[in-house]
């Protein structure tokens, strides 16, 4: 880890950046505009953490100290009545130390945060493309969605960010699975989740094409006859 020595622009946003992942959004705040113009102007990275509040749960109304440096991939500025539309890059995980001014929009002092496979991690992540892509075929099944498939990355950390990006889940999971110790605790949680969820569309799936059989009634002549003959 390395602290950072000059003021690190802080973007807090109702999102969790993850390394090596994309996020778009629109910004409409004042501060966090001129924020992202002036990185863009500067081509200077800046940290992304999750908006105080946002995580659910009760969870207090103070930032979160665990985010990701991003660089600016894409930045399409509009006049100030209309949405600022920016896709930011993950780059590291990083830890805020502390905040060293709010105006004209937050900044602090940051450390860039290790990344570690941790055991098993290799296999986990082998279990977890395979989980990943039946998943993504339920979904193909159960929406007749066109989903994409997406190959998974061979490295551990990579993977596990992968799939906590891609994943709808509740913010406080995101940030949770961010803030982990290893990959491969990360991978686990994954997993987990990945497997309810299969189970669960399995399920519906099954149910859905019982309901969609389509029942021949017989012939009302033959009725008939079989009457006649009573």
């Amino acid at each position: 880890m390395f602290t950072v020595s000059s003021e690190y622009p802080l973007l807090s946003l109702p999102a969790v950046l993850f390394p090596g992942t994309f996020l778009p959004v629109q910004i409409t705040d004042p501060s966090h505009r001129l924020l992202l113009q002036d990185c863009n102007d500067g081509e200077r990275h800046l940290g992304v953490i999750l908006k105080p509040g946002q995580g659910g749960n009760g969870r207090p109304a103070v930032p979160c100290m665990t985010g990701c440096t991003a660089s600016i991939a894409l930045l399409l500025d509009s006049d100030e009545r209309k949405p600022m539309n920016v896709v930011l890059y993950g780059e590291q995980r990083m830890r805020v130390l502390d905040f060293t001014r709010q105006a004209p929009y937050t900044a602090g002092h940051i450390e860039v945060m290790d990344d570690y496979s941790g055991l098993h991690a290799e296999r986990r992540t082998k279990q977890a493309s395979k989980m990943f892509n039946r998943y993504l075929e339920l979904i193909r099944q159960r929406y007749q969605a066109q989903v994409a498939n997406l190959e998974l990355p061979d490295d551990p950390v990579m993977a596990s960010y992968l799939i906590a990006a891609v994943l709808h889940l509740p913010l406080e999971t995101k940030q949770r699975w961010l803030e982990a110790a290893s990959a491969a605790l990360r991978l686990q949680e994954e997993l987990a989740f990945l497997d309810t969820e299969c189970e669960k569309l399995a399920s519906t799936l099954a149910l859905s094409l019982h309901t969609q059989h389509t029942y021949v009634t017989p012939d009302a002549h033959m009725f008939a006859a079989l009457i006649s003959q009573n």
